[in-house]
């Protein structure tokens, strides 16, 4: 039980962040579908995410014997 008070906080930190954000009336499904945080979050994903690991998959084929 001890292990999951972390995630739990986590949950509960989101929560009470979403419900801060609504009340100073930030819509997050405005903010989300909008077309310049499309493109940013596009960018981090495939910078920060896939290139990353297509790098390190490549690697691993590389020192991996074939079958």
């Amino acid at each position: 039980m001890k292990g999951n008070r972390g995630f739990i906080g986590m949950i509960v930190v989101i929560i009470i962040g979403l419900i801060v954000l609504g009340f100073f009336g930030y819509n997050l499904r405005e903010i989300i579908s909008s077309g310049t945080v499309h493109d940013n979050l596009s960018y981090a994903w495939n910078t920060f995410i896939v290139a990353p690991l297509t790098w390190l998959w490549d690697k691993l084929q590389s020192i991996l014997p074939a079958k």
